[in-house]
């Protein structure tokens, strides 16, 4: 070979070299930070952890001077065969190491922490684990004890605090485990015929195996468990349930009257609670509520609105006229939703110069946009046991009553509600309001309006 092969050759080399070192630091297709790399080879060797990979990396917003703000996804694999305090420790290790990293050039990261354990199994294209859990933002990992506890008592999946088991067998026993633990978990079987839906409580074990039981009856196609009372249900119990009990026929069949004879028997097990159930038929077209033993709460005694913890009563003035509608400026709060629920605060503010009295429920109009009032809305009172009481609105504070109705479809273009018309007091005007959002009020609404109760800060 010529000397000036060889100086071509090492050249090339050298080159190709130089080219290989830039490829391995410029990676346009992968803007994972180096930093978080080497944090995830940390994690990867902590006890119990068997992998950890950065699977999502995003700067929201850039900031030259102060620094980027970034969103980090870290994936870690545990040792199945942890115990539900060995994983919770792992997955907060893990979380830590996450925390304690200094990306250069980003000011705020934030993280999410996923865990997993077992074998995946691929459905509709998605890899499905036996478990997986998520650290909070604030590095909370007791989910991920609470996900093993309700794996090791026989759950085939568990996301979260969500658990599925075999049949309604396992499914009483997933709610056994988390009764014990005090854990607020959903479950459900792998045929979907029984459902519990904790909405954020620990599960009664009496009522998840009532559910099981009912779901065997003939006629029955599926059981829901889920937190609540049937609308119109005249008692105020924080920790009402009712039995959705699903038909495969229709609510007159002979099937149906057995089902209902069954849940009514007072020899049936309610775990000493009052317990509610409503059967429906396909299509939801006919409904039979009941109580299960033929055991209704009492009805509570009538209260007025009682004022959150901590807040003191304003002062009450035996002297102080009524309010009158020049006295009040009125507004709307910001419309709210939760749980399928809807929720509006209407506000009076006392402008005038001295105390005066409110006491009774707003009138309300609810109009669409062409001004037209929603037909056939019907009202009734927020809360049972709810009475209006004599409040004195202090100069410059406001009352407020609470409204609250079902959400309701707003597909296909409805009238929806953009105006709410407010009668403050008796004989008063109507005061045209216009909410900061379109409401999904429509025809045929049924809505629970609160009587006039004294404002506190945070509190609609």
């Amino acid at each position: 070979m010529t000397r000036r092969r060889t100086s071509a050759l090492v050249a090339a080399v050298i080159l190709l070299a130089g080219t290989a070192a830039l490829l391995a630091v410029w990676r346009p297709w992968d803007p994972v930070p180096d930093e978080l790399r080497a944090a995830a080879r940390q994690v990867a060797h902590l006890p119990g952890v068997v992998s950890a990979e950065v699977t999502d990396y995003e700067v929201v917003f850039r900031d030259a001077k102060d620094g980027a703000v970034a969103l980090v996804t870290l994936e870690v694999g545990l040792d199945g065969g942890l115990s539900p305090e060995a994983a919770s420790a792992a997955a907060s290790q893990a979380d830590d190491v996450v925390a304690e990293t200094q990306v250069d050039g980003v000011r705020t990261l934030s993280r999410t922490t996923t865990v997993h354990a077992g074998d995946p199994r691929t459905v509709h294209g998605v890899e499905v684990y036996p478990l997986t859990a998520w650290v909070t933002e604030d590095g909370d990992a007791s989910s991920v004890a609470d996900a093993v506890v309700l794996r090791r008592a026989g759950a085939t999946t568990v996301s979260g605090v969500s658990a599925e088991a075999a049949d309604g067998e396992g499914l009483v026993r997933l709610a056994e485990e988390a009764a014990e633990h005090k854990i607020a978990a959903s479950l459900g079987t792998a045929d979907d015929a029984v459902r519990y839906d904790a909405s954020g409580r620990v599960p009664v074990v009496a009522a998840a195996r009532l559910a099981v039981d009912a779901a065997g009856r003939p006629g029955v196609a599926s059981v829901v468990v889920h937190a609540g009372f049937p609308e119109g249900t005249a008692t105020a119990d924080d920790s009402a349930l009712t039995l959705q009990v699903g038909l495969d026929g229709p609510t007159s069949s002979p099937e149906a009257d057995d089902v209902a004879r069954w849940l009514d028997d007072p020899a049936r097990d309610a775990g000493g609670r009052h317990l509610a159930y409503t059967l429906t038929e396909p299509g939801y077209a006919s409904r039979v509520d009941g109580w299960v033993a033929a055991a209704p709460p009492p009805t509570p005694e009538e209260h007025t609105v009682p004022l959150p913890a901590g807040v003191g009563a304003w002062p009450d003035d035996d002297d102080a006229p009524a309010c009158a509608s020049d006295d009040l400026r009125l507004t709307l709060g910001t419309p709210d939703a939760a749980a399928g629920g809807r929720y509006l605060a209407v506000l009076a503010e006392n402008v005038s110069e001295r105390p005066c009295a409110l006491d009774g429920v707003p009138r309300l109009t609810f109009r669409n946009a062409d001004g037209e009032p929603q037909d056939d809305v019907t009202t009734e009172p927020a809360a049972p046991g709810v009475v209006p009481g004599r409040v004195v609105v202090p100069v410059g504070e406001r009352a407020l009553a609470t409204v609250q109705w079902r959400a309701m479809s707003a597909a296909n273009d409805p009238d929806v509600t953009t105006t709410v018309d407010v009668v403050a007091v008796p004989d008063g005007d109507p005061v045209p309001l216009t909410p900061t959002a379109e409401l999904d009020l429509l025809d045929g609404a049924e809505v629970r309006v609160g009587p006039w109760a004294q404002g506190a800060e945070g509190w609609t």
